[in-house]
């Protein structure tokens, strides 16, 4: 598989199970360890909660389902949820179970994901492509799950950011605990090489929010 194992299912997940779920927390230790602010990826979950009835999500990796948590009460939408790790699918289901909401697990690598095309309203992607080793190859199967028009979200850390982020990294790289980090021109280009458009990437460095529109083919102008 080209997915790396998911560092989180050891004893880190743990302790980043509970702070993810707490955002002040979440935001100290960002600042603290990596250097980042991690408010972007809790503000990026509003437009789950904007879905309509029945829509289809594709949450991969699902982690511990952090991104549950934007769900409205009685929201009805169809969760997939999908990691390489059975821990955290373990954990995506109790968290779900906890909130009183349904999923679908998949245990799958998201470089190769068994699902049909075109399958899901909207695609999460969060924290994960900085977590396998063809980070462009996970790009495309993302997208070819998306629904023309459907929406992409997700967040990674990027080649650029702070010292100790570059460190990390470098020595999780050598230890096979995650793939290498791209720059936001190079994740840029590769969104729109697959039919991503309105691509947004902010922060330019250190831990981005991504997000874009796969195009729709049936729209007036659209090629």
């Amino acid at each position: 598989m080209a997915e790396i194992a998911n560092a989180c299912a050891g004893p880190f997940g743990r302790f980043y199970d509970f702070y993810i779920e707490r955002p002040r927390l979440a935001q100290a230790i960002g600042r603290l360890v990596w250097g980042i602010d991690v408010a972007p990826l809790y503000r990026s979950m509003a437009a789950i909660a904007r879905l309509p009835e029945g829509a289809t999500v594709l949450d991969v990796p699902c982690g511990g389902g952090v991104a549950l948590r934007a769900l409205r009460p009685g929201q009805r939408v169809r969760w997939i949820a999908v990691d390489i790790d059975p821990t955290m699918l373990a954990r995506c289901e109790r968290r779900a179970r906890e909130r009183g909401i349904e999923v679908e697990l998949l245990h799958a690598d998201m470089c190769a994901l068994p699902l049909p095309d075109a399958c899901a309203d909207v695609v999460l992607a969060y924290s994960g492509l900085h977590m396998v080793g063809e980070p462009r190859t996970a790009v495309a199967e993302l997208v070819r799950c998306l629904k023309p028009g459907g929406e992409l979200i997700g967040s990674t850390f990027l080649a650029d950011g702070a010292r100790r982020q570059r460190a990390l990294f470098d020595r999780g790289e050598r230890t096979g605990r995650n793939g290498p980090l791209v720059p936001a021109a190079e994740l840029r280009r590769w969104l729109l090489d697959v039919g991503i458009e309105d691509v947004q990437i902010a922060p330019a460095r250190g831990f981005a929010i991504f997000d874009g529109r796969r195009v729709d083919s049936a729209r007036p102008g659209s090629s």
